[in-house]
């Protein structure tokens, strides 16, 4: 994972996307929560896809609406994390 548009990719690929709307729509500033994009199913998803993916393990304590509110606050999180969590 290299960029925020990757981690666009990952969470479009993950999330219910309504009618008229498509994970192309996805940039770095949409508003996940606030467009109900994601619940508390589809962000253990993208962790588990960033994980085995990526290779990136979120601690628990980074598993916080905060850090969901965009695709951007997200690879903040990701870019914030000590080696521990990347591979």
């Amino acid at each position: 994972m290299n960029s925020v548009e990757e981690l666009c990719t990952l969470i479009g690929s993950r999330i219910s996307w309504g009618r008229g709307e498509d994970a192309g729509s996805l940039n770095a500033d949409t508003p996940l929560l606030e467009m109900g994009l994601v619940d508390s199913l589809a962000i253990m998803e993208i962790v588990a896809a960033l994980h085995k993916e990526a290779g990136i393990t979120l601690p628990d304590t980074e598993i916080v609406a905060a850090n969901f509110r965009t695709p951007k606050a997200l690879w903040a999180a990701i870019e914030d994390l000590s080696g521990e969590g990347r591979k």
